[in-house]
């Protein structure tokens, strides 16, 4: 009988220690998976042999596993997305904690503000040196609401605009940090800054002959129209200022018209010398009533050029044009010069000539070197800027060389 209870705890203690043995295992298993899925393997699963507990605990590690990996891919799919939304918008996007670290920033920002390193982890002066962003971030986070202003940033020295909209992110109880978007408006500020000036000039253009128009007209009505000489003078005043007001709308129709593209330009082979030899025609009776000479210089064997004949002509007109209001004595040269194969045409005076600090600057609409001698020899401003926009639609390309009391000479590179 002793042998018999001695042979079963014998077998029982057999028993127990296979099971501690597989426990151990098992207990290895998990501590092997744990630190796998520590290190970032977050695939593995955990494959136990066995049924009852340790079957059921297996199982159940494995559908926990399996259903933070599908959390985790569908997290990161939203990240992906969210990303690539970032990337592709138009405006930059910055995001800060609720202390001012920068914890995103896509590439449209990076590139409107010329940033070259990451931003990320950063405060917001060091990527932005802007107190009214600053201010916008304190308001967002004191107030929880969006805020958006207009503020300048100097970037590489050089001042552009941006629309700044403050958006506060927020928990149930507390700011956690805010998302700006810049809007580059610099283009938007500098053409309402262009329209403001276009529409003073305007009216200051078209105020100034009606003026003279109006004073003209009440002059004759108050006073006697037996006067011939004196009627004479002011019906002369009135019809000047109208060729005035004339020519004004014409340039802005011309203008008006490049600019909406409404003007195509038809290039074909033509010669350039009947182009210049139409200029000279259209000038000739002004230029000899104030005693100066248009010539044209083209060189023997001249090639034909690939243009608009008539928008070519136009551009020389105006040229010309320009030369004779501002030149008292001497010649008007309308000419050709080869470069290689390039052909370069000119329009060459022995006028009063322009300083430099204001080459740059012609062709801007409006704008003129003397303001009261254009306005007194009836210019409009409004020459050059056709004439570099009709270059422009060419192609082509506009030189300008002067010197003061010398003379002017614009050349016109065929490229």
């Amino acid at each position: 009988m002793e042998i018999v209870v001695i042979t079963i705890l014998f077998i029982a203690l057999l028993y127990a220690l296979y099971h501690i043995k597989v426990t151990t295992q098992h207990i290895k298993e998990i501590i092997r998976l744990l630190k796998e899925y520590r290190t970032g393997n977050l695939s593995a699963m955990l494959f136990l042999k066995g049924k009852g507990i340790v079957g059921e605990l297996a199982l159940l590690i494995n559908n926990v596993l399996d259903s933070n990996q599908r959390q985790i891919e569908k997290a990161e799919e939203k990240t992906q997305m969210l990303e690539a939304t970032l990337r592709g918008m138009s405006d930059g996007v910055l995001m800060t904690d609720k202390n001012g670290n920068v914890i995103l920033a896509n590439q449209t920002l990076k590139k409107l503000l010329g940033i070259k390193t990451s931003p990320e982890g950063k405060k917001i002066p060091e990527v932005i040196r802007n107190n009214e962003l600053l201010e916008l971030f304190k308001e967002a986070m004191d107030t929880w609401e969006i805020i958006s202003e207009e503020i300048e940033i100097s970037i590489n020295q050089k001042d552009i605009f941006v629309m700044v909209t403050a958006v506060p992110m927020y928990s149930a109880t507390a700011v956690t940090g805010v998302v700006f978007t810049l809007q580059d408006i610099t283009r938007l500020k500098r053409l309402e800054e262009m329209r403001k000036d276009f529409v003073a000039n305007v009216s200051h253009e078209i105020k100034t002959p009606l003026t003279a128009i109006r004073a003209s007209a009440e002059t004759l009505i108050d006073t006697s129209l037996e006067d011939k000489e004196h009627a004479l003078r002011f019906l002369n005043m009135i019809k000047t200022h109208s060729e005035r007001l004339n020519a004004l709308v014409e340039d802005l129709l011309t203008l008006s018209r490049i600019e909406l593209g409404d003007m195509p330009i038809e290039k074909t082979a033509f010669n350039p010398e009947e182009a210049i030899d139409t200029v000279i025609l259209t000038f000739k009776e002004r230029a000899e009533s104030k005693g100066l000479q248009i010539r044209k210089n083209i060189p023997a064997g001249t090639n034909t050029i690939i243009g608009d004949k008539n928008k070519v002509i136009q551009i020389l007109i105006n040229l010309v044009d320009n030369s004779i209001k501002f030149t008292e004595t001497g010649t008007i040269t309308i000419g050709i010069t080869k470069n290689e194969k390039i052909l370069i045409l000119y329009v060459e005076d022995t006028g009063i000539g322009i300083p430099k600090d204001h080459l740059d600057r012609l062709g801007e609409r409006f704008y003129r070197v003397d303001r009261a001698r254009s306005r007194e020899l009836g210019g409009t401003g409004l020459g050059l800027a056709i004439v570099k926009h009709l270059i422009n639609l060419h192609g082509w390309q506009m030189k300008i060389e002067s010197t003061v009391g010398k003379g002017t000479k614009v050349s016109i590179i065929t490229s």
